[in-house]
């Protein structure tokens, strides 16, 4: 039995058993609970706009908690509505470089999102690609959940799973005062907003990678808590690679952040945090518009009282192919700290000028000792 078998066969269960025909397909006249977009009217062929065909099949699933399927194709659509309990399935086939799959194509210029979330309480997407366009002329996101008032009255529940989302003019994944979600085995590329940006707690991020977008890869916005950031590739992305502003509780854990303009992990306003088994390679490559300015740094942790930054490495370098500058010139910048403590961290060949670039006005308790580092060397 081959993969597409077996997906017929068990994940998606009971495809072929829906037979009425588009125009008169509804949940009470389907007997499974999986719903394909081709059934309700969609073309996937690239040229069609699909938005209609495949918000009838949201809805329809939406009334029975069911699974949207999408075969590969390519939808032109925007502006989609997403509802609580509802599973949006795909083969995931994409690629770091080139299309495949099923891909939701933004069409439209008008629209905030392709895929609005907001509501849909334990809502799992699963295998899409989700393609923007970066030059849209005003931001438009990905994947948007917009509590834009307060936040939910329960968990919003939010599962993104080996998805693509790239090219947005906005964010791939904007969470705006979300309540739960997870995210894994996902890829956030070249968006001119961040990768994902996150207003909100409760949260799991693993095995992702955020690469080349315009802002930040991972951001927060306001404040984020109690997060788990776990064994994620974050790179060349324009602004930080992972911008904690306010907020508590953050694990971050066996990531790699790679040539980020800015430095790899910018944490401000944050408390009891722990940062530890990570590292940071030639970061801080175009710092110039960001508050360090020309000194650049791998790491930056101002104002946070009740962190630990232990057991991390960090290591000069330029793009590849030999080509740019070294940076950074400097390991970690801190200042004004309290019962935190930076200790126990490599830096062989880790900055050009010092390991530590110290703006002092540290609180009770700041202890910083027992780092080992080398500047670099060519």
């Amino acid at each position: 039995m081959n993969k597409r078998e077996f997906l017929v066969a068990t994940t998606i269960l009971g495809v072929n058993s829906i037979t009425a025909k588009a125009a008169t397909t509804t949940a009470t006249d389907v007997k499974s609970a999986v719903f394909n977009v081709f059934d309700f009217g969609a073309k996937g062929d690239g040229q069609t706009s699909d938005s209609a065909a495949i918000q009838d099949a949201l809805d329809a699933a939406g009334k029975v908690s069911g699974t949207v399927y999408f075969p590969a194709g390519v939808y032109p659509c925007n502006s989609l509505k997403v509802h609580a309990h509802t599973t949006l399935l795909a083969e995931p086939q994409w690629a770091y470089r080139g299309d495949g799959g099923a891909i939701l194509l933004l069409d439209s210029t008008d629209a905030s999102c392709v895929l609005d979330i907001t509501g849909a309480f334990g809502v799992h997407l699963r295998g899409l690609f989700i393609k923007g366009r970066r030059n849209a002329g005003k931001p438009i996101h990905g994947i948007f959940l917009n509590n834009d008032k307060e936040y939910s009255k329960q968990e919003d529940t939010i599962v993104v799973d080996d998805c693509k989302v790239q090219g947005f003019s906005g964010h791939g994944l904007y969470l705006l005062r979300c309540w739960l979600f997870i995210v894994r085995h996902s890829y956030f590329a070249s968006n001119a907003g961040c990768g994902v940006l996150l207003t909100g707690w409760d949260g799991f991020v693993t095995d992702n990678q955020f690469s080349g977008n315009g802002s930040h890869g991972f951001g927060t916005e306001t404040s984020g808590s109690t997060v788990m950031f776990t064994a994620n590739r974050v790179e060349w992305n324009g602004g930080y690679g992972l911008h904690l502003s306010g907020g508590d509780a953050w694990n971050v854990t066996g990531n790699c952040f790679d040539r980020n303009g800015g430095a790899g992990l910018c944490a401000t306003g944050i408390t009891d945090t722990a940062v530890t088994g990570n590292v940071f390679r030639r970061c801080g490559a175009n710092s110039k518009n960001l508050p360090e300015g020309e000194r650049s740094c791998q790491v930056r942790i101002e104002n946070c009282k009740g962190l630990t930054f232990t057991g991390n490495s960090c290591q000069t370098g330029r793009d590849d192919g030999g080509k740019g500058n070294y940076t950074p010139q400097f390991g970690i910048r801190i200042k004004n700290n309290s019962y935190t403590v930076i200790s126990a961290n490599a830096m062989f060949q880790g900055f050009i000028e010092k390991p530590f670039d110290d703006f002092g006005e540290h609180g009770q308790d700041f202890i910083c000792v027992n780092n080992v580092s080398s500047p670099f060397s060519s």
